[in-house]
C-alpha cells in the first residue's frame, strides 16, 4: 500500500546512522540540507512517479536553489542510490551479527533472505521498488561504494561464506564473492517479479535449496577412477 501524500518516509526516517557526525556548523548545515532534499525527493518520487518527478519542484519544496540539489545529488538516480545504500547497510548490519551463531550455509542464506524480505517490503510501500532494484543491475559499483567504508550486504555475506568454506562445507570451484553476487542478483530478480505472498516465499526457498545443493560439499562422495 502506498503512503499518503506528504507522509514522512517510512523507509529512512532521520539521518543515516552509518554517517559520520558533522565536524562544524557548516558541515551540519550541509548535512541537514542534503537530508531535507533526500526526504523531499522521495516524496516527489512517490507522488509524481520517478520518471516524471521534477527537480525544480523538489528544490522549491526543500527551500533551496536548483543548483543546491545538483550539488548534493547530480541526478535523480543518485537519490535512489542513497536510498539503496541505506537499505543495503541495514541489511548488512543484520547479517553481520550472524557470525556469533556459526550458521550453516542454509541457515545463512535463509537469514539473508529474511533481511532482504523485510527491507524490500519497506521499499515496496513507497512505490519505488522497481527503480531501486534496477540500480543493482545498472550501477552495482556505485551501490557498493561508500565514503564511510561501511561493509555492504555482499561484503558481509562473502565474509560468512569464507568462514563456512573454511569449515569445509562448500565446494571450492566458485569464489565466495561470485556466490554472493549470484545469490543477491537472483534474490532481487525474484523480488522484482513476484508480489508478497506464498509464491514469493516458495521462489526464494527454491533458490536457496538450489544453491545449497550445488555449493555444499557432499560428505558421502566417493572419488572414482
Amino acid at each position: 500500500m502506498s503512503e499518503p501524500p506528504n507522509a514522512p518516509s517510512t523507509v529512512l526516517p532521520g539521518k543515516d546512522p552509518a554517517a559520520d557526525p558533522p565536524k562544524s556548523a557548516r558541515a551540519r548545515q550541509r548535512a541537514e540540507t542534503r537530508e531535507r532534499l533526500f526526504e523531499v525527493a522521495l516524496r516527489e518520487f512517490r507522488e509524481a512517479g520517478f520518471a516524471t518527478a521534477q527537480i525544480d519542484r523538489i528544490a522549491k519544496s526543500a527551500g533551496v536553489a536548483r543548483g543546491t540539489f545538483y550539488f548534493h545529488f547530480p541526478t535523480k538516480d543518485d537519490v535512489l542510490l542513497e536510498l539503496a545504500r541505506r537499505v543495503n547497510r541495514r541489511m548488512a548490519r543484520r547479517v553481520a551479527v550472524l557470525g556469533e551463531t556459526r550458521p550453516t550455509l542454509r541457515e545463512l542464506l535463509m537469514r539473508v533472505n529474511d533481511a532482504v524480505s523485510d527491507e524490500i517490503g519497506r521499499v515496496r510501500e513507497t512505490g519505488l521498488l522497481a527503480e531501486v532494484l534496477s540500480l543493482y543491475v545498472r550501477r552495482p559499483y556505485d551501490l557498493s561504494h561508500s565514503e564511510q567504508s561501511v561493509p555492504s550486504l555482499s561484503d558481509e555475506l562473502t565474509r560468512h561464506l569464507r568462514v563456512i568454506q573454511g569449515r569445509g562445507e562448500l565446494r571450492a570451484k566458485m569464489p565466495e564473492e561470485q556466490i554472493s553476487m549470484v545469490l543477491m542478483s537472483s534474490l532481487f530478480g525474484i523480488y522484482a517479479r513476484f508480489s508478497p505472498g506464498s509464491e514469493l516465499r516458495e521462489a526464494c526457498h527454491a533458490l536457496i535449496d538450489l544453491l545449497v545443493k550445488g555449493l555444499q560439499a557432499a560428505s558421502d562422495e566417493v572419488p572414482t577412477g
